[in-house]
């Protein structure tokens, strides 16, 4: 499958499965970290602000309670992780372009 242009504004949905031409929901995991359903990337939102795309893929543990991505961003930008602790991005940093955002993700390993 043909790799898709994205937005760098996050829009609930996971930009992983995006690049790839799918809709995949992303949705709160037991971490509180927003999970793709599908794939296990995991977002840290910081509000109003932006959507940090973790190293490290999600298990599939979902809280019982449904929140879904696509119900709560506000536009925020995807930016990487760049630190372990919270809030994951310090000094912020933004993805640029799509080429970015596919780059990063490419090296996030998935969970054993």
């Amino acid at each position: 499958m043909s790799e898709t242009s994205i937005s760098t504004k996050w829009n609930g949905y996971c930009p992983e499965s995006l690049l790839l031409g799918k809709l995949v929901r992303m949705r709160v995991n037991q971490q509180d970290f927003f999970e793709s359903e599908e794939t296990g990337l995991q977002i840290s939102l910081i509000p109003n602000l932006l959507a940090v795309i973790l190293n490290v893929r999600g298990k599939g543990r979902f809280r019982d309670t449904k929140t879904f991505g696509d119900k709560v961003e506000q536009g925020e930008m995807l930016s990487p992780q760049n630190t372990d602790r919270a809030p994951f991005s310090n000094p912020p940093v933004i993805f640029m372009d799509s080429n970015e955002i596919a780059k990063y993700i490419a090296g996030i390993k998935h969970s054993v």
